[in-house]
């Protein structure tokens, strides 16, 4: 979509909205046109202010004064970037900035600083070929390769990290090794253990070792099973019994794995859990009398 477009069809909804809006007499009353497009465009950036101010609510890096004046400068900076009647060129704005995002985030994410003057190369060679001589298959499967390369790489420093910060912290707290991704400061089971095949109701909290709760999608339910073995949740029901309560020290790294940082943790961030399970009896077992 042109950059154009999306400011018409922002226009088109502030003006609808403006039209239901019968107590906005400030815009309505306006017949100088300079003057509308000015109160128009001061509406949507106050719009847009709003989407901002939402944003910091959930992301507190977002909320400090220092923040709030560098998204304003970066806002500037993309209005100055853009040339009127320059389609093309807007548009390589538009991929450039994208890329610049993209890059920074991989080089926070694989720890790798991605060649500007590599991409434009590749691409200028690209746009200013007289014929398509690559295959855009062949394209696709060397990107990937090497993706899967650095996808790999980042796994292997990402699970060593993970272990030493548990190793450390479990040291620390004295918890108890269960397995390499798992410590528990647990009693010994008070009854017959949880075994393979059980299925279990579960009361399950996660938190940090500071005592904050992580927002993340839990089960309620698990079948405990050998095909779920490494799962630090699986492999601590398998040290308790039912209706009894354990707690749990691994990391996010062995829980969510590449997950992780859609819950603002970092793989190596330690997590302690709580888990009180209750194991269901089968359909056709005899009732108790």
């Amino acid at each position: 979509m042109k950059i154009r477009s999306i400011l018409s069809i922002a226009a088109a909804g502030l003006l609808l909205a403006a039209c239901q809006n019968s107590g906005d007499k400030a815009a309505s009353g306006l017949a100088d046109e300079t003057a509308k497009a000015d109160s128009l465009m001061y509406y949507f950036g106050q719009l847009r202010g709003s989407e901002y101010e939402q944003q910091a609510m959930q992301d507190t890096t977002l909320d400090s004064k220092t923040a709030r004046q560098e998204y304003l400068k970066g806002v500037q900076a993309g209005l100055n970037a853009v040339k009127a009647g320059k389609d093309a060129y807007n548009n390589g704005v538009f991929l450039g900035m994208q890329m610049a995002m993209n890059m920074s985030q991989f080089a926070e994410d694989y720890g790798v600083k991605l060649s500007n003057k590599a991409f434009v190369r590749g691409m200028r060679e690209a746009v200013m070929a007289d014929s398509v001589t690559a295959n855009p298959n062949d394209l696709q499967q060397n990107f990937y390769r090497l993706m899967g390369e650095f996808n790999s790489a980042r796994e292997k420093r990402d699970s060593i990290a993970s272990a030493d910060a548990l190793v450390e912290e479990a040291s620390a707290k004295k918890y108890t090794k269960v397995t390499d991704g798992l410590y528990s400061l647990s009693a010994p089971a008070d009854g017959v253990k949880i075994k393979d095949g059980d299925k279990v109701k579960l009361a399950l909290k996660i938190t940090t070792p500071d005592g904050n709760q992580v927002n993340a999608p839990l089960p309620d339910q698990i079948t405990v099973g050998k095909r779920m073995a490494g799962n630090p949740v699986n492999d601590a029901l398998l040290t308790l019994a039912s209706g009894q309560t354990g707690k749990f020290m691994t990391t996010a790294h062995n829980l969510f794995g590449q997950r992780s940082a859609q819950m603002g943790l970092k793989q190596s961030d330690v997590l302690l859990f709580e888990v009180t399970p209750t194991v269901e009896a089968p359909k056709d077992a005899p009732a108790a009398e």
